[in-house]
C-alpha cells in the first residue's frame, strides 16, 4: 500500500510538473523573423510595450519565446541555460518564472520557453514601468559566457512590463493612449535634477504632478506639449531622498511613472 501511494504521489508530481511546462506557449513565428524573443522588446523605432501588463492582486500568465541561436560571437552554440530562480530580474513581488523544457537548458537551434506567472501581491510599488532583464549562459565547446539581455545583447532594448493597481488595471484613467506614447526621465535616480522626456502623438495642455508614496502630491505644474519629442527639467527642491510618482494628465486620462531622488 505504501509502495502504490508513493508511486502515485511521484506520477502526480511528474504530471503536475509537466503541465506546468505545457502551459508555456511557443511562438514559432519567431523562426522565420530570426528574433531572439517573443514577446519583442521595447526599442525607439518599435516603442511598443509586448508584455502583458501586470495588476496587484489579479493573476498574472506571460509566455516568452527564446529562439536559441547556433552560434554566438563565432563560436559554436552547445546550449543556453538559466537559472531556476533569480535568472529573471526586477520581476514585482508575486511573480516567477519556470521554464519548458523544465531544466532551463535550451539547446542551440531550438525553441525554449519561460513562463512568468503568479500573482503580484502589492509589495513591489505601483503603478510603475518595470525594466525585466534575464541572465543567462552561453555554453560553447571552448567554455561558457555569461549574457544579459536586452543590455547586452541588444543594447538600447527594453524588456519592459506595465504594472498597475488593481484600481489602475480597471480603469481607462490610467493611461493615455493615442496622446502620450512614452515618458520616462533620465537621470534616475537623479540628485536635484532630472529631465523627464515625452513623446506625445498630439497637441495640447497637460498638467505635470509629482506624489510621495503615500499619494500626497508635492509638486504640479500646467504643461504644455507638442506632437513629439517634449522634455522639461524638474528639480527635486527639498525633497527627501526616497521614491516619488509622476504623473502627467489631463481630462482624457493620466500616465504614471516612478522616479528615485538619491544624493
Amino acid at each position: 500500500m505504501k509502495k502504490t501511494l508513493l508511486t502515485l504521489l511521484l506520477a502526480t508530481s511528474t504530471l503536475s510538473a509537466f503541465l506546468s511546462a505545457q502551459n508555456c506557449v511557443r511562438d514559432s513565428s519567431i523562426i522565420a523573423t530570426g528574433d531572439l524573443l517573443s514577446p519583442a522588446p521595447y526599442t525607439d523605432p518599435a516603442p511598443n510595450y509586448n508584455l502583458a501588463t501586470a495588476c496587484v492582486n489579479t493573476p498574472y500568465v506571460q509566455s516568452v519565446t527564446v529562439n536559441v541561436p547556433t552560434s554566438f560571437s563565432g563560436f559554436p552554440i552547445t546550449n543556453v541555460t538559466i537559472a531556476a530562480t533569480g535568472a529573471v530580474t526586477n520581476l514585482p513581488a508575486g511573480i516567477n518564472y519556470t521554464c519548458n523544457p523544465p531544466n532551463c537548458v535550451f539547446l542551440a537551434g531550438t525553441l525554449g520557453c519561460i513562463l512568468l506567472t503568479g500573482t503580484p501581491t502589492g509589495t513591489t510599488p505601483a503603478p510603475d514601468t518595470l525594466d525585466l532583464g534575464i541572465n543567462a549562459t552561453v555554453n560553447t565547446p571552448l567554455a561558457p559566457i555569461p549574457v544579459s539581455f536586452p543590455g547586452q545583447l541588444a543594447p538600447g532594448s527594453h524588456y519592459y512590463l506595465k504594472y498597475y493597481t488593481q484600481a489602475g488595471c480597471t480603469s481607462s484613467a490610467e493611461e493615455l493612449p493615442g496622446q502620450i506614447a512614452r515618458v520616462y526621465n533620465t537621470p534616475n535616480p537623479f540628485g536635484q535634477q532630472t529631465t523627464i522626456n515625452v513623446d506625445a502623438l498630439v497637441n495640447g495642455d497637460f498638467f505635470f504632478q509629482v506624489f510621495d508614496l503615500l499619494g500626497r502630491s508635492v509638486y504640479e505644474e500646467s504643461l504644455r506639449l507638442n506632437t513629439g519629442a517634449n522634455q522639461f527639467t524638474f528639480d527635486a527642491g527639498q525633497l527627501p531622498n526616497g521614491a516619488y510618482f509622476y504623473a502627467i494628465s489631463n481630462p482624457q486620462g493620466k500616465i504614471m511613472r516612478k522616479m528615485i531622488v538619491q544624493r
